[in-house]
């Protein structure tokens, strides 16, 4: 709980703290909203860096700033003018007005600015030719190919008035005086909450908020009252869901429905999916070996040819198109492809240049020319299923990609840079395997002139470019000292990793922590014990038997002398073992102690030596160390461009492995930039055939796991389930980790084990499992598991526990690849009822495809058509419905090729219709047919259910029903009425339908409020599940145990039932078919509870009208359901009426209800969470937000091309949610006490029958002003708070690596690089005398 507490102090903290700096602060004018920032409203920004002018309104944020004007590179010998111009014009992602001059993603740059820009930037090279030979004087053609719309009129473009052009780009001056002391109390505060301990804290601020007492009036609610407001409330929702759902009958229709039983047969479905793996691997080996023959050849036959370099501008359009071009690709007709995502043209290949690569060299004009020659074959690969991007990163830096398509624009219209030698792809296959042991310099002078941001930005890019074949450490060197006043100051150097004596592996999740790790640490202390850091990371390589590559990188200032503010600082003599006395003011280390470890080092581990060295005011020691060990010297002077300051680090790299053979390596699967989901590389690294076989570069595969991932996710039946894993353990794909379409970054792959057995290791069998999936070995095993959740859908949705079930885990994988996959099937299981199809009647009512707007007229009459009905949709977006009839939609589960229809127009609108109103003959998919064969039944069956939601419903329920729908296991969804669902909906997948199964089949299942995905704001959703029929007969077994009855017998409880539900005296099947729910739109679902709680005789006639008392419904997850204040939240602002903990409300009363046993805790590490840039904000306008299905279907079609600011990031989460105790009844006269630093008071609660609704009663007796010096209300109310909450640092694994079985290693080109670095002027040393002097003194190293 103390864990807990103090998450809870820490976001509160920093999110009240940050409202608190803007109180009494204007807010942007009427009517502006930021629509690069998710259209949410101006603020001012005192503390602004950047485009200071912005101060008093400004849509940006320091650390949005940061992130984006990081992904920047100007052009080349640009002028200060030019760069200050360009500046400038970043800088509208801080105009408040930007609404009208960004929408849809396009930028409109005023034409007087854009030829103010092209003035000034003249002689700047951009594309590797000067603007003004491009462009002339046209500034509007300049602007136009950074893809910005040019316009004329002030009110819609954006033009930097000239008075603001003379302002600093960046200003130290303080902030206004209005909000200094804000500021300074802000501060204060935030530092003494991170400092003081968890009870001190608390103590400052009851003190702070103790004189804010306000007593009111007290009413008295009794047991009898409250159970009467419950029981109304029951039969008013229950009449209402009884009567919109229609259960009994849509129950009646599927046991009236013909079906068969099938037994499942895992076999089966382990054999799909090794055939879909081996196909994916086939595609990318085969492909590898066409292109390495021609490559090979291509380059061959241009060395034999009498061809010469050509300037690139002088080469024809077949062999070089710049992909930053657009004037080039214009050319070549680019048209929009679904499966890319992206306009692209098959013609040919284009080419991306580096900003760092000259344009000019005969070696960047060779590649561009011989590359050229394997376009054919590029071409020849598309039609492998699942291979998507195809490309070549040579040696020089070009990168040769097919199909051809437009390079993606950063924020400021220039492109985004690459290079491909620092892609992970690249270096994996030509370096191979490597233990990478990285010294960080953490003392207290690196925190000058932007040398730690340097450092830390350096080592985070060298560790994001390792690979799971790669090994990883950091160690955090630092030293403790005595400051002027004679006090000993400890610090002491730290090894970043989990693994603190040796090196782990970089896997995403390693990775992950090493750079939480990292974040936390600041530079302080001395260089005193860099020496033996040096010693510990050097110990933690791999024995040089091991035949692979050890990196020592050496991160440093290289400073010799302390600056004038750590003048007075000094080491201890006896303490640290220099060379100093007591009252020193310099640290003296032992330069040829640490150049004999590096020497060392390199000797008996094989170690080369990167020295890097943030800043130019180092001694030579680290250049010197590099060279004289065949490493390489890198000097990085700026925290923009990383990638490309280390450039000669990459370029080391590749040029050291030299294989006899190709070597083919597999990436770990990542996130696509393009969109194109989930993607593998498989790269294999060419070298020239003749001579000393120098590397010419790396061609690159990329496939998709589309088809994978959905037959793994689809596959689901009840309990059973199917997971990837790679031979480290590490989930790839499992129903508990987040869908790869929702994604925005590479993910961190969990163990499978964090999901397959729980805190305590059981079940225990499972690892033996593991083991032989890791050894790709091929079984199963019957293993028994303790309480585990339903696997099915997100965690949070809702929490299925089941006792001791027994679970069969069959696992095979591919020999040779990477990947282990099982399905696991319950006993419950086995069998599996399905619909079969029945002849077709002409005469019953169509099945209406949910597509409406592609009918003719006449059935638009019948499905009464309309895109102006109150209600549904928004002014800037109404929503086409069909008021008259239901329609159906088909997840991608439904069909036969589930990735084909997400990403092409397939199946067409008349086929569709045509096969699900006709007798037309079904084919199988193993024919080549398109859907799964209880599809059509499945539609059949559905559409019967129209007519009782049409024409048996009371007026009543059609006015305050929003949606019915009904949602099928199998991926069909029928809605009344009817309306068009964007492509990728699936039922199943969707909250409500979690919420259903998590729940007690005869229950009505009660959503927490959320924004409807069709367009009519707020709903509270009431859903039930359906069976697969109620036999006449008992299914399985006789009727005479005391419980777990089978379908078809007789039954007085829903306990008895295996189904756990009980219909009308006899057992359901226990099978699911569906979920069937209403929508209610929340202002009627609040207006109903609050008359009928309004409507119940008590003491008080309506507590609930009384301010002092709050009136709450919770489900079953303690998430507000009703309360009177979310009525008044917009609906653009889901954070603060979706899925609300009732704690963030009122924290002493979910205090009290887990301490009561109502609500059980359950927490895990979420490795897959969200985070964001900024603090959240909401959105102000809807206006290109609440998109209609068909605008969502075709955004990226439509997409314009200057992206919006994207806030989220991947980030793991410590998710922590609450469940109620069902094994806890609650008594009937329940009455509490609590009391807190917000309120004090009683509370009763009661359940509502036949819901997962608590209704909770609260009388307040006092009542702690809610102002902003109540800092404790705030951090209590987060105290049992549920959600995400970010991890400081990313936890360790446990997963154990010792099954996993390394990659061959590269042999060694014997590679010795040409090696220079800086010459400081406090040390004038060569190699050739640095021996001597060693031997004569010590050198002096200041830090």
């Amino acid at each position: 709980m103390m864990d807990t507490v103090w998450v809870a102090w820490a976001v509160s903290a920093n999110a009240l703290l940050v409202t608190l700096a803007l109180i009494s602060l204007p807010t942007g004018s009427n009517g502006q909203f930021c629509s690069v920032f998710n259209n949410r409203s101006p603020t001012p920004q005192p503390g602004l860096r950047n485009c200071s002018w912005y101060r008093d309104s400004s849509c940006c944020r320091n650390e949005e700033i940061d992130s984006l004007f990081d992904t920047v590179v100007l052009p080349d010998q640009a002028n200060r003018r030019c760069r200050n111009l360009i500046t400038y014009l970043m800088c509208y992602v801080c105009d408040p007005a930007q609404s009208n001059f960004y929408q849809q993603e396009r930028l409109t740059v005023c034409d007087r600015f854009c030829d103010d820009v092209l003035e000034a930037c003249a002689d700047a090279v951009f594309g590797g030719s000067r603007l003004e030979t491009r462009f002339g004087s046209d500034g509007a053609r300049f602007c136009r190919e950074l893809r910005f719309e040019v316009g004329t009129s002030a009110e819609t473009c954006f033009n930097l008035a000239e008075d603001r052009r003379t302002l600093p780009l960046s200003s130290g001056e303080s902030v206004r005086p209005a909000s200094t002391l804000l500021y300074a109390l802000a501060a204060f505060v935030l530092t003494t909450f991170r400092h003081m301990r968890p009870t001190s804290v608390a103590l400052l601020v009851v003190l702070i908020a103790s004189s804010t007492l306000v007593k009111p009036s007290s009413g008295a609610v009794t047991a009898d009252n409250i159970r009467d407001m419950a029981a109304a409330l029951e039969n008013e929702l229950i009449t209402i869901a009884r009567d919109g759902i229609k259960r009994d009958r849509v129950q009646d229709i599927y046991e009236m429905a013909d079906r068969r039983r099938n037994a499942l047969n895992a076999t089966s479905i382990l054999g799909n999916i090794e055939s879909q793996l081996e196909s994916l691997l086939n595609d990318l080996d085969s492909a590898a070996s066409q292109l390495s023959s021609s490559i090979a050849t291509a380059r061959s036959n241009y060395l034999l040819s009498p061809v010469q370099p050509l300037p690139l501008a002088n080469l024809s359009s077949d062999v070089y198109v710049d992909a930053d071009s657009i004037s080039a690709l214009s050319a070549l007709n680019l048209s929009y492809n679904s499966t890319f995502r992206r306009p692209v043209s098959f013609e040919q290949s284009v080419v991306k240049i580096p900003a760092e690569v000259t344009r000019s060299s005969r070696e960047v004009q060779e590649a561009v020319q011989w590359t050229a020659a394997i376009n054919s074959v590029l071409a020849e690969l598309q039609s492998k299923r699942n291979v998507r991007w195809t490309y070549f990163g040579s040696e020089t830096g070009i990168y040769r990609i097919y199909p051809a398509s437009e390079w993606p624009s950063t924020f400021a219209g220039f492109k985004r840079d690459f290079d491909p030698r620092s892609r992970p792809w690249y270096l994996s296959a030509t370096s191979g395997p490597k233990a990478v042991g990285i010294f960080l310099d953490c003392s207290a002078s690196m925190e000058d002139d932007q040398r730690w941001d340097i450092a830390v930005r350096t080592v985070r890019q060298i560790v994001n470019t390792l690979t799971r074949d790669d090994q990883v450490n950091i160690v955090c060197s630092r030293g403790s000292y005595y400051n002027s006043a004679g006090r000993y100051i400890t610090a002491n150097s730290v090894t970043l990793g989990c693994n603190k004596q040796s090196m782990m592996r970089a896997t995403t999740s390693n990775r992950a922590q090493l750079l939480d790790a990292l974040d936390g640490q600041s530079p302080f202390g001395s260089g005193a014990q860099h020496e033996s850091s040096l010693n510990d990371v050097v110990g933690m390589f791999p024995d040089v038997t091991t035949g692979c590559m050890n990196v020592l990188v050496f991160v440093t200032d290289g400073k010799d002398i302390d600056d004038d503010h750590y003048a007075d600082r000094c080491t201890d003599h006896d303490q640290q073992g220099g060379s100093s006395t007591r009252g020193c003011n310099i640290i003296r280390l032992d330069l040829a102690g640490m150049w004999s470890i590096a020497d060392r080092a390199h000797i008996t581990r094989s170690a080369r030596v990167v020295a890097i060295e943030t800043g130019d005011e180092g001694s030579e020691l680290p250049g010197m160390m590099a060279c004289s060990n065949d490493g390489v010297y890198v000097q990085m002077l700026s925290t923009r461009n990383v990638r490309f300051q280390l450039s000669p680090y990459y370029s080391y790299l590749s040029r050291l492995g030299n294989p006899a053979t190709d070597s083919r390596q597999t990436t770990s699967p990542y996130i696509d930039v393009n969109g194109l989901g989930r993607l593998i590389t498989l790269s294999v690294p060419i070298y020239d055939r003749v001579g000393e076989r120098n590397l010419l570069g790396v061609f690159g595969v990329d496939a998709v796991l589309d088809d994978l991932e959905n037959t793994l996710l689809d596959d689901q039946f009840g309990l059973s389930y199917g997971f990837l894993i790679d031979t480290e353990g590490r989930a790839l794909v499992h129903p508990r980790l987040t869908p790869s379409a929702e994604l925005v970054t590479d993910p961190v792959y969990p163990s499978i084990q964090e999901l397959e057995q729980n805190s305590q290791g059981e079940p225990s069998a499972f690892s033996m499992t593991l083991v032989e999936m890791m050894r790709q070995q091929r079984g199963s095993s019957s293993l028994i598991t303790g309480p585990r959740p339903q696997q099915r859908g997100s965690i949070s949705d809702g929490v299925v526990f089941r006792e001791e079930v027994r679970f069969t885990y069959h696992y095979s994988a591919i020999p040779s690849s990477q990947f282990a996959f099982a399905f696991v099937l319950t006993e419950e299981d086995t069998d599996q009822d399905t619909l079969i199809d029945i002849t077709y009647n002409q005469s019953q009512p169509i099945n209406y495809y949910h597509e409406i707007g592609r009918y003719g007229s006449a059935a638009r009459n019948t499905l009464g058509f309309s895109t102006n009905v109150f209600g549904y949709g928004t002014a800037n977006n109404p929503l086409a419905i069909a008021q008259d009839e239901s329609t159906f939609k088909l997840a991608a589960r439904a069909f036969c090729d589930p990735t084909r229809y997400l990403l092409s127009d397939f199946p067409t609108f008349d086929s569709v219709v045509s096969f699900f109103n006709s007798n037309e003959s079904y084919v199988s998919c193993e024919n080549g047919g398109l859907y799964l064969q209880d599809i059509r039944p499945t539609v059949w069956a559905s559409q019967a259910i129209q007519d009782f939601w049409k024409n048996n419903r009371t007026a009543r329920t059609m006015d305050e029903v929003a949606w019915t729908y009904f949602g099928s296991a199998n991926g069909m969804w029928r809605s009344f009425p009817g309306s068009q669902s964007r492509r990728s909906y699936d039922p199943s997948r969707r909250p409500w339908y979690h919420r259903a199964l998590a729940n007690p089949p005869s229950v009505y299942a009660t959503s927490a409020v959320y924004l409807d995905a069709g367009g009519v704001g707020k709903v509270v959703t009431l859903a039930q599940t359906i069976f697969h029929g109620r036999p006449a007969a008992a299914m399985a077994g006789p009727c005479t145990t005391v419980e777990n009855y089978a379908g078809g017998c007789a039954c007085t409880e829903h306990t008895q039932c295996t189904s756990r539900y009980c219909d009308r005296g006899t057992c359901t099947n226990q099978a699911i078919a569906g979920v069937a729910a209403v929508d209610l739109r929340y202002t009627q679902f609040e207006a109903l509870v609050s008359a009928t709680l309004g409507s119940v005789p008590t003491v008080n006639n309506d507590p609930c009208a009384n301010s002092d008392n709050r009136c709450i419904l919770v489900n079953d997850a303690a998430e507000v359901v009703y309360d009177q204040t979310i009525s008044n939240v917009s609906d653009l602002d889901p954070r603060n009426f979706e899925n609300v903990p009732l704690a963030f409300l009122h924290g002493g009363v979910m205090l009290s209800l887990i301490d009561e046993g109502i609500f059980t805790r359950f927490s895990f590490v979420n490795r897959q969470g969200l985070c964001q840039v900024a603090r959240y904000a909401p959105s102000v306008s809807d206006r290109d937000l609440l998109l209609t299905a068909e605008q969502q279907d075709n955004y990226f079609e439509n997409r314009g091309p200057i992206p919006r600011f994207q806030n989220n990031f991947g980030c793991e989460l410590d998710q922590i949610l609450y469940q109620r105790n069902v094994s806890s009844p609650i008594p009937t006269d329940f009455s509490r006490t609590f009391e807190g630093p917000c309120e004090d008071g009683v509370y009763r609660i009661a359940p509502v029958a036949n819901t997962n609704l608590l209704l909770v009663v609260i009388e307040r007796t006092q009542v702690k002003r809610d102002n902003f010096f109540n800092f404790n209300c705030h951090i209590f109310n987060n105290v049992a708070r549920s959600g995400g909450f970010r991890l400081e640092e990313t936890a360790c694994s446990s997963t154990d690596d010792s099954a996993i079985v390394p990659r061959m290693c590269l042999q060694f080109s014997g590679f010795v690089p040409s090696c220079t670095f800086n010459t400081a002027t406090t040390i004038a040393l060569s190699l050739a005398i640095l021996p001597l002097c060693f031997a004569a003194s010590a050198i002096v190293w200041l830090v």
